[in-house]
């Protein structure tokens, strides 16, 4: 029996032989291709990765399997892991399976396990008999630390968590209110507000005071920062 797959896996032979065929030739080419992961789709635990992986994790093959869910908390960010998870999950249960979910995460593999940004996109891999998603594949590039791209990630990633914590505070804006928390953040003085939508300032002032106080803004960088990750800036 090969390493590919443990023992336990529970699969029909033919998949078996499928699963075994399909990683033994990416095996034969693994030192040309980034890191890759294969996910049981059933509970998201680890069935495979490439050496390059298990080595960059400092962890083997058995270590990493036995984790199972625990995997995403001991080597992730888990502010990463809390947003992109969920819609990992619902895109490997997705009717559209040839499409890659692609996603910025943060991997202890860096000096003293810190954190490195990394680019990694998945799809289904294997199926039952049936047309059901067994298994998942997901490979990983790694982001060169002084590249645009990773700060990029790393702001992406900032807003979304941001967006994530705030929905409800952006729900209990009116439409109104919405409108207006797009000029203030744009940075329109207050007359030039007032002229465009035709009140006053005072009810202008009174407007941006509840907007502070519904999203929880201090000051101006605030509102502006709320305004970025929910796209009205």
């Amino acid at each position: 029996m090969s390493n590919f797959l443990p023992d336990y896996f529970n699969c029909s032979d033919t998949v078996r032989q499928t699963i075994e065929q399909k990683l033994a030739a990416f095996a034969m080419i693994s030192s040309e291709l980034p890191v890759y992961i294969v996910h049981d789709v059933r509970d998201l635990s680890v069935v495979y990765m490439s050496s390059s992986g298990l080595r960059m994790l400092g962890s083997t093959l058995e270590d990493v399997r036995r984790l199972g869910l625990d995997y995403f908390t001991k080597f992730f960010n888990p502010d990463d892991v809390a947003f992109y998870l969920p819609k990992f999950k619902e895109r490997l249960q997705a009717e559209d399976r040839m499409g890659w979910f692609s996603f910025f995460q943060q991997v202890a593999t860096g000096h003293d396990r810190a954190f490195e940004w990394y680019l990694s996109a998945s799809r289904p891999f294997v199926y039952d008999e049936t047309g059901v998603p067994l298994l998942s594949l997901t490979f990983a590039l790694q982001l060169d630390p002084n590249h645009h791209l990773a700060e990029k990630a790393k702001r992406l990633m900032a807003e979304n968590l941001m967006l994530k914590d705030n929905y409800q505070y952006f729900a209990s804006l009116t439409k109104r209110e919405k409108e207006l928390l797009q000029y203030i953040a744009s940075g329109e003085r207050t007359s030039e507000i007032s002229s465009r939508i035709c009140v006053s300032e005072k009810t202008l002032n009174t407007h941006r005071r509840n907007i502070k106080r519904k999203i929880g803004a201090k000051n101006h960088y605030d509102i502006i920062k709320f305004a970025q990750a929910f796209n009205l800036v």
